[in-house]
């Protein structure tokens, strides 16, 4: 189970990201930084947990 810790932090903050680009309007920049980070972060955590898991 401690080998997963990052990875499910980084699918937990890359959706929340995600959720946060989609659902205000705070302006063009912003949404588009949240979206692209998010996921970002959330491919990057599936990645890391396969990863993890097979190895």
């Amino acid at each position: 189970m401690k080998k997963l810790f990052h990875p499910i932090i980084l699918l937990i903050i890359g959706f929340v990201l995600n959720g946060f680009a989609w659902s205000t309007s705070i302006g063009h920049p912003l949404n588009t930084i949240c979206l692209l980070l998010g996921l970002g972060l959330f491919f990057l955590g599936i990645i890391l947990s396969i990863i993890k898991i097979r190895g």
